[in-house]
């Protein structure tokens, strides 16, 4: 019989209880060591039938930046309620 391993309160509280939405950033560069990092983190996570689908995109200039931002999401679209027609 397979025991599952509990996630410590601790992991739980980080990723659950305490997160939090950022809405803004700090305006300090991200070392190439964090990066590697991160990516070597998210390269592990867990994909829709383990496809690994996932493509990664670090943009650091102004210029890259200025170019994607025509393809960023400004949010969750605001839905109008309208009656059923009858």
């Amino acid at each position: 019989m397979t025991t599952l391993n509990a996630i410590p309160e601790a992991a739980l509280d980080q990723l659950f209880r305490k997160a939090r939405t950022v809405h803004a950033f700090k305006p300090v560069p991200v070392t190439d060591e964090l990066i590697r990092k991160l990516y070597d983190l998210v390269k592990w996570g867990p994909t829709a039938y383990n496809g690994q689908p996932g493509r990664y995109v670090f943009v650091r200039s102004e210029e890259a930046k200025a170019k994607l931002k025509p393809a960023v999401s400004s949010g969750t679209p605001r839905r109008r309620w309208r009656p059923a027609s009858r």
